[in-house]
């Protein structure tokens, strides 16, 4: 399988490939060329905040999705990993304030 967004691959090449070609394990090869997390989780929340505001001014499921150019699942559960990491609490309680005032 290859990759969603091959702009981030750093090789054409699959992780079994180059395990192949050096004789080496496919997860050894995984964890030297893998994304940093620290970037990984950086990127997932800067997808789910459009998600988060949109959902908070009201937006349906399918009206986010036609607008992110995800599904409807997709948006479910970017809203779920959001409730799961705190996010969907930071933002409801701004935007809350920002109502009241």
């Amino acid at each position: 399988m290859g990759a969603l967004n091959p702009r981030r691959r750093a090789t054409s090449k699959t992780a079994r490939e180059i395990a192949a070609d050096m004789g080496l394990s496919e997860r050894t090869i995984t964890g030297l060329i893998a994304e940093p997390r620290a970037d990984y989780e950086q990127r997932a929340r800067q997808r789910r905040a459009p998600v988060i505001q949109l959902r908070l001014q009201g937006w349906t499921y399918r009206e986010i999705a036609a607008q992110t150019g995800d599904t409807p699942a997709i948006v479910g559960r970017l809203l779920a990993d959001a409730r799961r990491n705190g996010e969907w609490a930071a933002a409801a309680q701004l935007h809350n304030t920002d109502y009241a005032q």
